[in-house]
């Protein structure tokens, strides 16, 4: 088995691709307005990021195959296959985890945006699928901030929450951006391990996949 490992994680389950795709692609664009000035002509004024997508192809083999990565552990192809079309019925999104052993990983929420299926003749149960994943960024509604008696709007401002070094500590302060298999990852060296510590906060985290900035987690050792 190489470093190199394709995982879904949803509901303190992982589940590693049984095949790694040969590449995975990241389109990642800027949202930008136009406008004409006078005397000037167009300009374009950068607006926000856009949502992050990823792509690739893999196979499922029907069969365990001398390839695979997940020898110890084979599912063949409709058990992958009704997994994804779960979380897409129920509108699920989950956690993309891309991991090469060398630098930085993917690991980010994602909803399974679309998903191609593709059967070869001589190859009947072996599936070929192709997966388009977009970004999913975590939201809630707001309470509402303006009074409307008044004709100035008040603007409630959240106090920025500050990253704490986590080494040498038996509490986290979770920071946007983190999730349990990176908070995992820095511990104990293995993102994998993140059960221990959903295991040891199950009062503060309801779903594994969804950690919010501020939550103070235990870290067992």
């Amino acid at each position: 088995m190489s470093n190199y490992a394709i995982y879904f994680d949803y509901d303190n389950e992982t589940y590693r691709l049984p095949v790694n795709p040969e590449q995975i692609q990241v389109k990642s664009s800027m949202a930008t307005e136009k406008y004409e000035v006078l005397k000037l002509g167009q300009i374009v004024m950068p607006t926000r990021m856009e949502l992050k997508e990823y792509s690739f192809e893999c196979e499922l083999p029907h069969k365990k195959q001398h390839y695979v990565e997940t020898s110890g552990g084979f599912k063949g192809a409709d058990y992958y296959l009704n997994i994804f079309e779960l979380w897409r019925e129920k509108l699920i999104p989950v956690r993309f985890i891309a991991s090469n052993g060398i630098g930085d990983d993917i690991n980010t929420l994602v909803l399974i945006d679309d998903l191609s299926i593709t059967e070869k003749a001589g190859e009947e149960g072996d599936k070929y699928v192709s997966f388009k994943l977009i970004e999913y960024r975590e939201y809630a509604k707001m309470p509402a901030t303006v009074n409307l008696t008044d004709t100035t709007a008040q603007i409630v401002q959240t106090p920025n929450v500050e990253a704490v070094s986590p080494k040498n500590m038996g509490t986290y302060t979770v920071v946007s951006g983190d999730s349990l298999w990176k908070i995992a990852k820095t511990y104990y060296g293995n993102g994998a391990k993140y059960t221990k510590i959903y295991n040891a906060n199950k009062d503060k985290i309801k779903n594994p996949s969804l950690i919010y900035p501020g939550q103070v987690l235990t870290i067992p050792s």
